[in-house]
Order: C-alpha cells, then structure tokens, then sequence
C-alpha cells in the first residue's frame, strides 16, 4: 500500500472516530485557550462530558502530506459532578506543525486544532526529539519526563499510561513493571486470571501520584466460566486483603484508573457450581434450628467455618439480639480477617471481644460513636450492620434514592452502605416494603448477611 494510500485511510478513520456529528460524541465538549504554541508551552484544554467520568486528552500529530503519526497521550482528568473538567498538558516536540487534540473517552469525543511552530521537523530549535517527549515503551521499564508523560509496557501483558503532570518533579523518572514471583494468595472464591504485578516508580512501591494513571491488563475470555466477570483488583498491604476496582472490560482487556501504586493483578470471582454440585447434608447442630428454619442454612454454614457457636445447652436462639461486639467477632472470623493492633476504645478495654474489635478496626470495617466509644454490648441495628457488611465485602458505597417505604428514616452515614448491601443483594427489606434500619438485628438475620456477603 503506497503512503499517500495510507495516509487517506488513516485519515478517513480519524474523521470516523472524531467527527463532532456522531450522537456518540455530542455529550463532550473542547476547548483550548490557544489555538497556536510551541514546544514546551502549557496549554490549557477545558469542556464538558458526562458527570465524574475519567477523560483521556490525547494529541495525534498530522504532517504536511496528511498522514497521521502516533498518539501522544497529554492528560487524563476526571469530570466533576457537574460534568465540567480542565487539563492542562505541554505541547510535545513534534514532526509536524499540527497536532489535533482529542478529548473524550471510548467513541465519546471531540476535537480541536492546535498550530504547533518550531516543530521539531520543521527546523526550529527543537532539533529533534527532547526531554519533553511522552515515552512509548514495552520494555517494563522506561525513564519518563514529568511534563510529558508517557506509556511503559510489560509485553502485551500489562500497560500504565502515565498523562504529563502526574509525575512529581522536572527530572526524568524511572517508572518500572515486574511479576511478582511470590505473591499474595487469592482471595476465598477467586482466582487470578493474569500474573501479579508491582509497579514502581524509582524504586518506590508506595508511589501517589498527582493525578490518576491507566493501568490496562490483557487476559484470555476463554479462562471464564459463564457468568464470570474480570475485575482488577490491588493488595492492601496495610490489612493483608485484596480489595476490586471498578473498570472497564473490553474483549481482552480490562483498564482501571488508580492514583496510588501497589501490587495488581486480575481476579475473577468463581461461578457457583449448579446445584447439584453443591447440595450439603443439613445436620442439625442446634436443638432449635430445623432444616425448614428460614436461616437453618446459613447457621449451619457459618458454624461449620467456627465463626459462630451455640449455647452450651444445645441451642442456637436464633431470634436473639447479637451485640455489636458479638458481629464484629463473626465478621472477623467468617472474613479470616489477620490479627492486628487496632483502637481500643474506653469501654473494649479488657472486653473479651477487644482484640477483634480492634482487628476489625484496623481493617476499616468498624467505628466507634466517638473517639472513646464503641458501645460493645449494644445490640447492633440493621444499618449498623449495612456500613459494617459493607466495608467487610468492600462494597463501593451506591448512590441513588431508596425503594423502601422507611428510607427517609436511613441515617445520613449508613445511606451508601445500604445501597450497597441492598443492590448486592446482601440484605433485603421486609415484605411491607420497609427495611426498618433501626430496628435491632437477630443472630438468624446476621448469619444470613454474613453468609451472603461471603
């Protein structure tokens, strides 16, 4: 194919991808403040896109013949409630006088033109490619420019694309990606779809930056089971637990945007085998649990994992109160939460469920009412529960108004934890409709919430 050949299809999918006329396109919005700047000048992209949405701004140079020459990749902001974002990014040196910026996220774009003089290809004092060059790298490691920016990949395996402006500094900076040869056990009822990866940005592990970066993971669709989702997932190395991202899954790949670096990897939570394949010999551990119990399931289940027990009479009492103290307990064991040194609270001091109060703590699973209190022998309400299951399965905190007759009664700071556990399907309302959030929570009504969380 000849390059001028080349260079109209190239530019026929441009226009493609680009055109303002597409529906798809017409919810973002761009503007510059310049239309004309030279190498190394900031400029400053503003518009509008859908409310907190990440925008990926990207600049394609196009040279005199009209061919098109690789994407730079600028900036990436997220759009604020009201859908407005700003980016600022530096002109690369470029082999061109033109350079279209393109902002926007899937086929969800716009673009602008931007007069680049001095180019580098054009004679001018750049003299080729400078420091302020975004880096395209897929050697694991690469020496990135702070103001440029740039990609660094580890084979096909796994990308981090870095916008100019996240990086701290002027000096270039060495960003590298690794396997982890020993890593971390999954989690129950997951397993990994891609190796665990750490990536570091001179040397340091614990790196935050100034604005959020891409990581993008390839894995093999044929390693899912129906109803299988990927989702990447990075270690807490401060409570020993994997915790998921929101991302977003196309063919192959699944990108997610962090601001912090640790260890990633791809994880996928395991079908549940068919019924047949599952079915338990119910045996009744308890004098008052029979099978036909609406809970006798789940009391079973989480007293086989020894997370729960029975009175020393033989008995479960299932319609009993459970303390705050006694769930915290439960919580701790059923999610094999590791021992750490967490709050002791005025009132958990030499309390017998203190140490896993204080793990559950540590974990971000539980709070006091103050500073000093915890109320451990309180029995625990519904939402109570809600905020304390949800921060347990690392639930996202849910938006979005409430179905139940009583939801203007949920108080202010358990709202995104009901939504969570209710959208989840991890707890449900009552057949009046209402979910009665104060009402306190009966041992069958925790089990049942644990078990289904797990």
């Amino acid at each position: 194919m000849s390059k001028r050949i080349l260079a109209i299809v190239l530019v026929v999918l441009l226009a493609a991808m680009l055109a303002p006329s597409l529906a798809s396109a017409a919810a973002v919005t761009l503007s510059l403040d310049r239309s004309t700047a030279r190498p190394g000048d900031t400029v400053v992209a503003s518009g509008t896109a859908d409310a907190n949405t990440f925008v990926t701004l990207k600049g394609v140079p196009r040279l005199d013949d009209g061919s098109l020459e690789a994407v730079v990749v600028l900036d990436g902001v997220k759009s604020d409630a009201q859908g407005n974002y700003k980016a600022i990014f530096k002109v690369p040196n470029i082999n061109s006088n033109v350079l279209i910026i393109v902002a926007g996220y899937g086929n969800n774009v716009a673009n602008r033109t931007l007069t680049v003089s001095d180019g580098g290809g054009s004679g001018g004092s750049g003299g080729g490619v400078s420091s302020s060059q975004a880096v395209d790298s897929a050697a694991g490691t690469a020496s990135l420019s702070p103001g440029a920016g740039g990609k660094v990949s580890f084979g096909s395996e796994v990308s981090l694309e870095i916008p100019a402006g996240a990086l701290s500094g002027t000096a270039g900076i060495k960003v590298a990606i690794t396997k982890v040869s020993d890593p971390p056990a999954s989690p129950g009822g997951f397993s990994l779809l891609s190796p665990v990866f750490e990536f570091t940005v001179d040397g340091n592990a614990s790196y935050s930056f100034n604005k959020p970066v891409t990581l993008t993971f390839t894995f093999d669709p044929g390693d899912l089971a129906e109803g299988e989702t990927p989702m990447v997932h990075y270690y807490d190395e401060t409570t020993g637990r994997w915790a998921g991202l929101n991302g977003a899954v196309s063919g192959s790949t699944v990108a997610v945007t962090v601001d912090h670096f640790t260890k990633f990897a791809v994880l996928v939570r395991e079908a549940t085998p068919p019924a047949e394949q599952t079915t338990t010999v119910f045996e009744q551990l308890f004098s008052d649990v029979p099978e036909s119990f609406w809970a006798g399931e789940a009391i079973y289940k989480l007293s086989r994992l020894g997370a729960i027990n029975g009175y020393p009479d033989g008995a479960f009492r299932p319609d009993n109160k459970i303390t705050r103290a006694e769930f915290a307990t439960v919580l701790v064991k059923a999610f094999q939460l590791p021992a750490a040194s967490g709050k002791v609270f005025d009132d958990t001091a030499g309390h017998w469920a203190g140490d896993c109060i204080g793990a559950a703590h540590a974990a971000g699973i539980v709070s006091g009412y103050s500073e000093n209190s915890f109320g451990p022998d309180d029995p625990i309400t519904r939402e109570q529960m809600a905020v304390m299951i949800a921060g347990a399965a690392d639930l996202e905190k849910a938006a979005g108004e409430f179905t139940f007759t009583d939801g203007d009664r949920v108080s202010h700071w358990a709202r995104g934890a009901v939504a969570s556990v209710t959208q989840a399907g991890i707890m449900r309302g009552y057949p009046d409709g209402s979910f009665a959030p104060s009402n306190e929570a009966t041992r069958a009504e925790a089990v049942t919430v644990i078990v289904n969380a797990l």
